[in-house]
């Protein structure tokens, strides 16, 4: 059975699957999160949270901003609002599921029409 990634070594993985990339183990994380926020699964949700939560390196304000996320979804499990928490984490899943998304390329010649930020 291959190692995961250290990243992750706190989620589950399947036993039969070949362990896949950091980010697939990510959306996975966040899919039993929200899962677990469904189905009103206190135990599991706090459970899959954490290991969200604990993956971080929370030496980056990237980090920090994830981990007041985190906080925030299981400060809302807590009061018994799932639907709070999993709303919040289905938006970062999709965040990330874009972002591993290769993106069309823009061609130079395209450059003048892209609007001025």
């Amino acid at each position: 059975m291959p190692v995961p990634t250290p990243m992750f070594t706190n989620a589950v993985i399947d036993a039969d699957r070949q362990a896949p990339d950091p980010l697939s183990l990510l959306v996975r994380a966040y899919d039993r999160a929200i899962r677990a926020c469904e189905t009103f699964d206190h135990r599991g949700a706090i459970a899959s949270i954490s290991v969200l939560r604990d993956a971080l390196d929370l030496d980056s304000p990237a980090s920090r901003s994830f981990d007041s996320l985190y906080k925030w979804c299981l400060e809302r499990v807590d009061a018994h609002d799932f639907m709070g928490a999993a709303q919040c984490l289905r938006t970062l899943r999709d965040a990330w599921r874009r972002a591993s998304q290769p993106s069309p390329l823009v061609s130079p010649s395209t450059w003048d029409d892209l609007p001025i930020c």
